[in-house]
């Protein structure tokens, strides 16, 4: 009988960038869209607050009047994919989301789901970003039950460039971003 080897954990990236880019991915409405132009950027840091080059992340949110759409011309209607560049960084041009219903048909306050691949991860990470500032936010239940983590959730805005939020995703550390069970 054939001994049986252990074999090593597979994790999720590095990516074979061929077949995942998503060209315009960056751009999850059409300039025509009704709402506020928005832009949200940051950086991706490993354990050791170090920028993670090769990650892979998606935004799912609704428009700016809070309905989650179908594809529209130039954009993908709520959907973006865009790659961390060699210093970690991503950006992505959007609306301003409006409020949408939770489960339990309370309004949450607006967002943007995120969902992150990279290597050393077995599997995708689930996160959300909210706006630092937005009233609603007080009231949101997912930010309630985060506590004092919730401002991991936070884009703040940048004061050099009017209507950019700046949102960093730390996988692991003391500035851990909330992750959520899928």
């Amino acid at each position: 009988m054939a001994e049986l080897l252990i074999t090593a954990s597979q994790t999720v990236g590095p990516f074979f960038k061929h077949g995942l880019e998503w060209p315009g991915g960056d751009r999850l409405f059409p300039d025509a869209a009704p709402g506020r132009r928005i832009q949200v950027g940051g950086i991706v840091t490993d354990y050791k607050g170090q920028p993670v080059p090769d990650a892979l992340i998606e935004f799912w949110q609704a428009d700016a009047s809070g309905r989650f759409g179908a594809a529209r011309t130039g954009a993908s209607g709520g959907f973006g994919r865009v790659p961390t560049d060699g210093s970690g960084q991503y950006s992505i041009h959007t609306v301003y989301p409006g409020p949408v219903k939770g489960a339990d048909g309370k309004l949450q306050a607006p967002h943007i789901l995120v969902v992150l691949f990279a290597r050393g991860l077995q599997a995708q990470v689930v996160t959300r970003c909210y706006f630092e500032g937005d009233a609603a936010n007080a009231d949101d239940p997912v930010l309630k039950l985060c506590g004092k983590r919730s401002a991991t959730l936070m884009g703040k805005p940048d004061p050099a460039r009017a209507d950019c939020f700046r949102w960093n995703i730390s996988l692991q550390g003391p500035e851990e971003t909330v992750f959520f069970e899928t």
